[in-house]
C-alpha cells in the first residue's frame, strides 16, 4: 500500500577530519546524528559520503578487537607491500600530479569498503541496530578528509 505524506526535504551537511594514522577508523556516528537532529527530517534516509578515492565509509561495531581484525582484513587482501601499477610511475600516465604518492593498495581497500553508506530515518533516529555505527576509515596517509551528509525526508 503506497502513503502519500508531505513534500520531501532535503538537507545536507559538510563535515571535515583530520586522519592521524592509515589505517584509522573514526566514530562520526555523533556528527551524523546532529546533522539529523538539525534538519528536523523524522523519517526518510541519511547517506553518508566520503569524498575521496583512497578512504572509505562502512557501519560496524565500535569494539576495539574488531576494529583491529578489519584493519587485519584489509592488509590481508590488499598489502601494502604488493606491486600496484597504479604505483609504477614508469608506465603509468593518467591522473598524475606533482608528488603523486604510492597507495593503489588504499585504492584497492576503498573498494573493499566502499564510499558511502545509506542509512534508513525513522522517528527522527538513525536506524543502525543496538551496536551499529557509522565510520570513516582512512586508508592511505594523515590527512584531512571531507565527508558528505546527504538527509532526504519528511
Amino acid at each position: 500500500m503506497l502513503v502519500q505524506s508531505t513534500p520531501m526535504l532535503v538537507c545536507r551537511a559538510d563535515l571535515r577530519y583530520q586522519a592521524l594514522r592509515s589505517p584509522e577508523f573514526m566514530d562520526i556516528t555523533a556528527d551524523v546524528d546532529a546533522a539529523l537532529k538539525e534538519s528536523g527530517i523524522r523519517d526518510g534516509i541519511v547517506v553518508v559520503a566520503v569524498q575521496h578515492t583512497t578512504a572509505a565509509i562502512t557501519v560496524q561495531e565500535n569494539e576495539p578487537l574488531l576494529l583491529q581484525d578489519l584493519c587485519d582484513m584489509l592488509e590481508r587482501n590488499a598489502p601494502r607491500d604488493m606491486y600496484y601499477r597504479h604505483d609504477d610511475f614508469d608506465i603509468r600516465v593518467v591522473n598524475m600530479h606533482p608528488n603523486e604518492p604510492a597507495n593503489g593498495y588504499a585504492h584497492c581497500r576503498q573498494t573493499l569498503l566502499g564510499r558511502s553508506e545509506s542509512i534508513t530515518v525513522n522517528g527522527g533516529r538513525l536506524d543502525l541496530g543496538q551496536w551499529g555505527r557509522i565510520f570513516l576509515v582512512e586508508l592511505d596517509a594523515p590527512r584531512v578528509r571531507d565527508v558528505r551528509v546527504q538527509i532526504l525526508g519528511i
